[in-house]
């Protein structure tokens, strides 16, 4: 009676990776037309956002797709050390920075890249522009708005002009209260209150960040651009 060798499970996974070569390719074509990515989006567009391309944000990869699926699928067999982009690379901070750049940004991102700030970061990915925001969500992309404490916990005025002062905020950890008064990017031309009956609430500020209305105003001194 002949010898029967059932195939070796390496085999399995390898003819079973072939097979599927058909059908990735054709949910690529399927999910690549600009309608398919928009339907396929995880949420809504942040407010001033409707209107621009997914393409203005969602780069292609490089590569044909042919080649980007010839070499995650070499990846998976252990034939090439690192996987490549599939369709689209990630969204990085330069993509936003294409409209967003700032002359009189009081925060750039680069700033937190100093060795510096390296505990800051623990608290907050200042060094990322999604640390902060995302899009297609209507949740809050950091866990509190409280973040300041990251670097200003050290903070000390000459002269301090805010009832309740800054001294005592800072005593009584109230950081979450920061935003209210302060423009973290300092592009809204607006002057800062004294009084903290002037200021914002808490609630305004949660929901400027997930789309809500500006509780520093709506004139900006350089306006994004949609190029």
């Amino acid at each position: 009676m002949a010898n029967f060798r059932l195939p070796r499970a390496g085999l399995i996974r390898k003819l079973a990776l072939l097979g599927a070569v058909p059908f990735l390719i054709l949910a690529v074509f399927a999910f690549q037309s600009p309608s398919s990515m928009a339907k396929l989006a995880h949420g809504p567009l942040l407010a001033d956002h409707q209107g621009i391309s997914c393409r203005a944000c969602h780069l292609e990869a490089e590569g044909t797709t042919r080649q980007q699926v010839q070499a995650n699928l070499r990846h998976l067999l252990h034939l090439r050390a690192d996987p490549v982009d599939f369709g689209y690379q990630p969204v990085t901070s330069a993509q936003c920075l294409t409209c967003h750049a700032r002359p009189n940004e009081r925060h750039p991102i680069y700033r937190f890249r100093e060795p510096r700030f390296s505990e800051a970061l623990s608290v907050v990915d200042a060094t990322n522009c999604l640390g902060c925001h995302g899009e297609h969500t209507q949740e809050l992309s950091f866990a509190e708005i409280g973040f300041c404490r990251a670097c200003h916990q050290d903070l000390k005025l000459r002269s301090d002009p805010i009832r309740p002062s800054h001294a005592a905020r800072i005593s009584s950890a109230d950081w979450a209260g920061c935003l209210t008064c302060h423009d973290y990017h300092g592009n809204h031309a607006f002057k800062a209150p004294v009084l903290d009956a002037d200021a914002a609430s808490v609630d305004a500020i949660r929901r400027y960040l997930i789309s809500g209305p500006s509780p520093y105003g709506d004139k900006k001194i350089y306006e994004g651009s949609r190029e």
